[in-house]
């Protein structure tokens, strides 16, 4: 027999639920169904972008620290009205879309936007106003300060796809993208320090994947460098930047290569035939 007590006690919780869901916006609503929803957000997932016919043709731009006040805002435009320009209509982004808060004593008097919703209200403001574009991001390092932080549990990507209905949130720090049957390619963002060869991280990070689970491509963010690395039968770019030499960079004599790129690749069912790149240096 059922508890009388026990069912004014639910009765109450659940007008506590129903009060508690109605004073929530839309967007808080479909978020917190999202969270509780219990996805596991540190699997890498896996995302499926099939291209027409055998070629895949996209842009990619890295490292922005929006908010940061030597986020190049001239640079992001550029990129885009490059790729309007070119006829692309996709972006990828491998992470560290907006700068965070560290906590890091003096970080504060580097930023030109303090505070979570300052960040990503202009950021969405950026992505916004370029509609003809489809930006896919991951989170990086500096974007996850908001979920590690105090606890707080912002994830960048989730709101910033709440707000622009041009971008779209793939993972944090790694996802999966299939341009095509055998044609994988990994965005990934590292949390390690940098080293002094600029090809090393690369190389180890190839070195690093077993057969099975190796990529066509690597589109990687988080050290600010640029190169193009052909090594296990992988095509490794680090996508530079948009963000300047920062303090904490000048301190560690770690220069920023300013700069974004597009890909055209050329692929059959045997995988990846050949694969032409070029990237704009963030100085001309």
């Amino acid at each position: 027999m059922e508890n009388l007590e026990d069912g004014k006690d639910k009765e109450k919780t659940d007008e506590g639920l129903v009060k508690i869901l109605k004073n929530l916006t839309d967007q808080e609503r479909r978020l917190l169904i999202r969270q509780l929803g219990g996805t596991d957000r540190s699997a890498i997932k896996k995302h499926r972008h099939h291209y027409p016919k055998n070629h895949a043709r996209f842009g990619y731009m890295s490292d922005s620290h929006i908010g940061h006040k030597e986020f190049r805002e001239d640079l992001f435009v550029k990129a885009c009205r490059t790729y309007v320009k070119e006829g692309i209509d996709t972006v990828y982004l491998p992470g560290d879309i907006l700068e965070g808060m560290s906590g890091r004593d003096g970080h504060i008097y580097e930023l030109s936007h303090i505070g979570f919703s300052a960040q990503v209200n202009y950021a969405a403001e950026l992505f916004g106003s370029f509609k003809e574009l489809q930006f896919y991001a991951i989170d990086g390092n500096h974007d996850e300060w908001y979920v590690k932080k105090n606890n707080a549990g912002l994830i960048v990507g989730e709101q910033l796809e709440e707000k622009v209905d041009n971008y779209h949130f793939l993972g944090q720090m790694e996802a999966d993208v299939v341009l095509a049957p055998k044609v994988t390619m990994k965005l990934f963002h590292g949390r390690d320090g940098t080293a002094y060869a600029v090809s090393y991280k690369m190389q180890k990070l190839m070195e690093s994947m077993t057969g099975g689970e190796k990529p066509s491509i690597i589109l990687s963010g988080h050290y600010h460098k640029h190169l193009t690395m052909w090594n296990r039968n992988i095509f490794g770019v680090e996508c530079g930047t948009l963000c300047g030499q920062t303090p904490f960079m000048r301190g560690k004599k770690i220069p920023a290569h300013l700069g974004f790129g597009l890909m055209d690749v050329w692929y059959n069912g045997n995988g990846v035939q050949r694969v032409d790149h070029t990237f704009f240096p963030g100085y001309s």
